[in-house]
């Protein structure tokens, strides 16, 4: 199960991850990946990296600029 609630931690949780939203804003852009962001120390993943690579496989990968609606 993946939740998230503000400086709130599980502490049953397979894996943690830690980044300041300009550093998840970088991802989510593409502007860098989550290893490059984890080797500059920006991400922090505490537990088992093994669930964040799990749950990373599990995600669709989409075209940035994707046609929302079509004719």
């Amino acid at each position: 199960m993946l939740n998230h609630t503000a400086g709130v931690r599980d502490d049953n949780a397979d894996a943690g991850i830690s980044m300041s939203r300009e550093t998840m804003n970088k991802i989510l852009l593409r502007e860098e990946t989550l290893k490059q962001a984890q080797d500059k120390g920006e991400v922090q993943i505490t537990g088992n990296a093994q669930k964040v690579d799990e749950l990373l496989g599990c995600l669709d990968k989409f075209d940035f600029w994707f046609n929302i609606v079509t004719p």
